[in-house]
């Protein structure tokens, strides 16, 4: 999908006023007079002003590899393709298909994917049931195989209340400032839209140095307090986050990064198996103080907050 279908939305993410597209991309009619380039069919909406990202850095259609690590070469495919995952989810798909019966009842509905530059865990169970005219922004701070907008969460360049649900998945832990792009996505929201966010807690560094936040489950549902909750729990539990744990107990044998990937790939089959202790602890209230994952799905209701006494109220471990 290209930008035709949701250029109409879109806002300034220097000052929020309209834009206006132009031959080069997109003018903002404020008072800043801001421009923004479309490169690559993509519209790069980032603020001159962005203290982390340079728009002249989007002119480059090629994935950055620290995102992605596309090997060209069929052997490195061959065996990254067998490698196992140390994580299990097996909520994401559900969670999705139950959104997806959500929109239904939505004559065309606006979607806004963060951090969507390629599919994430189970989300084909929504993108496989939308309904007729949906339109689907999928946004990200890289180029990829779906990205058809490039922005930053903390501006998200669109107009108030345009959209019927907005996903972050595997996002929040990547952002600066994560309480500032959820008070963002609050105001992209429509009264009565969704959030659905995952988001870890007990999981090691992944991403680099673009890797800055972890959340306990109520810490999680703090950072989401603006919307009511429809549904909240674990991604993935204890026992994926032991399997992380001796993944990377292994690699910190490393002394640089060509033996840290060697360790990582013989890591990954000597510590996959733990993560099917989930399947058992997942249904124990314990698994919430030792989750390696968590995820919320929530609705926006005009002047709700969610007093601190009833999230104290909410804790669902054991450790007390």
């Amino acid at each position: 999908m290209n930008y035709s279908s949701f250029k109409d939305i879109l806002a300034c993410p220097t000052c929020f006023a309209p834009v206006k597209e132009t031959n080069q991309g997109f003018t903002c009619l404020g008072e800043c007079k801001s421009d923004y380039p479309v490169y690559h069919e993509v519209p790069v909406m980032i603020s001159p002003n962005n203290p982390v990202f340079n728009v002249a850095n989007f002119a480059d259609a090629t994935p950055p590899a620290i995102f992605f690590n596309a090997y060209k070469n069929p052997v490195l495919q061959f065996f990254k393709k067998i490698r196992p995952d140390v994580t299990l989810n097996v909520v994401s798909k559900k969670n999705y298909a139950e959104i997806a019966t959500k929109l239904q009842a939505i004559n065309s509905p606006k979607i806004l994917i963060i951090g969507g530059s390629i599919d994430g865990k189970g989300i084909r169970a929504l993108k496989d049931h939308l309904p007729a005219n949906t339109v689907l922004v999928e946004s990200d701070v890289a180029h990829g195989p779906n990205t058809n907008i490039i922005i930053d969460a903390h501006q998200i360049p669109f107009q108030d209340q345009c959209f019927d649900l907005v996903i972050a998945q595997a996002v929040l832990e990547h952002v600066l400032d994560p309480f500032l792009c959820v008070k963002e996505i609050h105001r992209v929201l429509k009264p009565g839209g969704l959030i659905y966010a995952e988001t870890p807690f007990m999981q090691q560094v992944h991403g680099g140095k673009y890797d800055f936040h972890r959340f306990t489950h109520l810490g999680h549902r703090r950072l989401f307090r603006q919307f009511r909750e429809e549904k909240s729990g674990l991604i993935a539990g204890a026992g994926s986050m032991m399997a992380w744990s001796l993944l990377y107990f292994i690699t910190s044998f490393s002394p640089n990064k060509k033996v840290d990937k060697a360790l990582s790939y013989i890591g990954s089959f000597a510590s996959f198996w733990l993560k099917y202790f989930d399947y058992l602890l997942n249904q124990n209230k314990s698994s919430y103080d030792a989750a390696c994952g968590l995820f919320f799905l929530g609705v926006k209701e005009p002047n709700y907050l969610l007093p601190d006494q009833e999230l104290l109220s909410s804790y669902r471990g054991h450790k007390s």
